[in-house]
């Protein structure tokens, strides 16, 4: 049995199979079959390589869990690059619509640094949408707290002084990579020294 179904938080699934195990629906699911682009050539490809299984709870139906078993499929391009298209809807629209990632974390039955991952993936997607920087930023670092280091970057807009980005160190590389990527206008960068 294949069937499509609109499941809360999940869109154009394929449900393969349905039963109830240890009183939790299971639903084995996978995605309709397409052609990814390769992140590493970013041609298109529509070789198979294998698939795998991935468990994950999903949100209450009915007010009994729900687990999905999804067929996970790895593509190999020609270039030789192996990938997985990501596929995680529930979580990205959790992390949109909940107060904490520890309250999104506890109703999908999953850690909260998994959800701060995927929260990063979905934000990074949303704010590289809107990026452009105007023809005269300002550059400053600030003592923070992240996996990246000890100090941030923020960029902001020098004659309104608003932010525009705030990059996860003040390393040389992650500033010519960001400017190499959105720095097309930019022709005044303000700054104080840098020993």
């Amino acid at each position: 049995m294949k069937s499509i179904m609109n499941i809360p938080g999940l869109k154009d699934i394929l449900v393969t199979k349905m039963e109830e195990i240890e009183g939790k629906y299971a639903l084995f699911i996978e995605m309709p079959k397409h052609s990814p682009i390769c992140p590493a050539c970013q041609s298109i490809t529509s070789k198979v390589q294998d698939d795998r299984i991935q468990k994950m709870n999903h949100l209450k139906w009915f007010e009994r869990l729900t687990v999905l078993y999804y067929k996970r499929r790895r593509y190999v391009c020609s270039c030789g690059k192996r990938f997985s298209k990501e596929w995680h809807q529930a979580i990205q629209m959790l992390c949109v619509k909940s107060p904490t990632f520890q309250s999104v974390a506890e109703k999908m039955g999953t850690s909260s640094s998994t959800v701060i991952r995927r929260f990063d993936q979905v934000a990074e997607q949303q704010l590289v949408l809107g990026v452009t920087l105007p023809k005269a930023i300002a550059i400053d670092a600030y003592k923070g707290d992240t996996n990246a280091g000890k100090f941030q970057l923020i960029i902001a807009n020098a004659e309104t002084h608003e932010p525009i980005a705030i990059l996860p160190n003040r390393r040389k590389d992650t500033i010519k990579q960001y400017l190499q990527r959105f720095g097309d206008q930019v022709e005044i960068v303000v700054m104080d020294r840098n020993q």
